[in-house]
């Protein structure tokens, strides 16, 4: 409720032009069921996001969003990691705080946003939390060195952001060239590359090659059409600086997908990935919605997403989406719809099955159960 109170505060003080605070809260009740569907657990999350936009001039602009949660769920008491994990902070500057930590419940805020802008003629620079968005496909991105993100984390839409200083010179309408450092505390742990993207027979074509947390780093992507069909992919091949004993040195991730929209409105997918990372040190997996590492994208070595989404009418939509990892042998399956029940309040309705043997990521795993109210201002 304080979070509430202090948006509204700060919306009815913002000013258009200059500044700018756009938002949403939401709440969002849960039920995760276990594998033998023999318990229940409820929880709930009230979410506040603040987008900040300052112009300060004709070249140089502020941004900063937060994400303010306060989650209630019983699994807090019997396992108290869920604090370090939800309030830990990757990024060179801490900017995610833990203000409440009582019992079943928790608050956390998160800057995952924070930069400054500056653009002159054929030149951008940013510095600071951003999202380098590097990525292609709809579901994953070996080219995204820099913010990699969990696929079964729908209610984070807009992302992670990474604490760099970014460089974009723009060559043409349909080319750049970006510089991207991404510093860590310990410099093995950084990131640095180079991106070239261009348009070659209609196709969106990218190259990039740098660092990558010890690691050489080089790849690529394309975005296109087939006929009637999208055709996208993207690749980055990893290769360790220094040998690592009873280690394979270099590896593969490369996804490509197809999509289509049909006549009846409906929009398909299917995606394949191979993640040559796997088997080369696994999963370090806390949550299924921890980001993995850009060169151990997955819990497996390959998976298969096909997707669909179908609008009945301007404000409702269904969709179903079925992940399998086949080495794994698991399967992850997700309906859900979503209701605009006016300009400003939305409905949704999602829910996660997850299946597997008994060694799968999967396995234990059960579903979960959501349902969200969300006010936009």
């Amino acid at each position: 409720m304080l979070v509430l109170m202090w948006t509204m505060s700060l919306v009815s003080n913002a000013t258009s032009g200059d500044l700018s605070l756009r938002g949403y809260v939401k709440t969002m009740p849960s039920f995760l069921i276990d594998e033998g569907f023999d318990e229940v657990t409820f929880n709930n999350l009230v979410h506040n996001r603040l987008n900040l936009r300052w112009r300060l001039s004709d070249s140089f602009s502020f941004t900063g969003e937060a994400r303010n949660r306060l989650l209630y769920n019983p699994l807090f008491v019997e396992f108290p990691f869920y604090k370090d994990y939800l309030g830990g902070d990757n990024g060179l500057v801490n900017l995610t705080g833990v203000w409440l930590d009582e019992s079943r419940w928790l608050g956390v805020t998160n800057l995952d946003r924070l930069f400054v802008d500056w653009r002159q003629g054929d030149w951008q620079v940013r510095i600071g939390r951003q999202r380098v968005n590097w990525g292609i496909n709809m579901v994953s991105n070996p080219n995204d060195l820099f913010n990699t993100y969990s696929f079964f984390d729908f209610d984070y839409p807009e992302r992670p952001g990474a604490d760099a200083i970014r460089f974009q010179y723009f060559t043409g309408d349909l080319s750049r060239l970006e510089l991207v450092y991404n510093p860590a505390d310990n410099s093995r742990e950084s990131v640095a590359a180079a991106l070239y993207a261009f348009n070659r027979s209609r196709y969106d074509l990218q190259l990039l090659a740098g660092y990558y947390r010890h690691r050489l780093a080089i790849g690529g992507g394309w975005a296109g059409s087939i006929g009637e069909m999208g055709f996208k992919g993207e690749a980055t091949w990893f290769y360790d600086v220094e040998a690592q004993p009873s280690t394979r040195r270099g590896n593969l991730v490369a996804a490509a997908g197809v999509d289509h929209l049909f006549a009846t409105g409906t929009f398909g997918l299917f995606e394949l990935l191979y993640n040559g990372g796997h088997r080369r040190q696994g999963a370090n997996m806390v949550l299924i919605t921890t980001p993995l590492a850009a060169d151990n994208i997955m819990f497996s070595q390959w998976a298969m997403t096909a997707s669909a989404t179908h609008p009945f009418s301007p404000v409702l939509s269904a969709n179903l989406a079925i992940m399998a990892l086949p080495d794994a042998e698991a399967i992850f399956i997700s309906p859900g719809f979503a209701r605009s029940l006016t300009q400003d309040w939305d409905f949704e309705f999602v829910g996660q099955l997850f299946t597997g043997s008994g060694d799968s990521p999967f396995a234990g795993a059960g579903s979960a159960w959501f349902v969200s109210l969300k006010y936009s201002f």
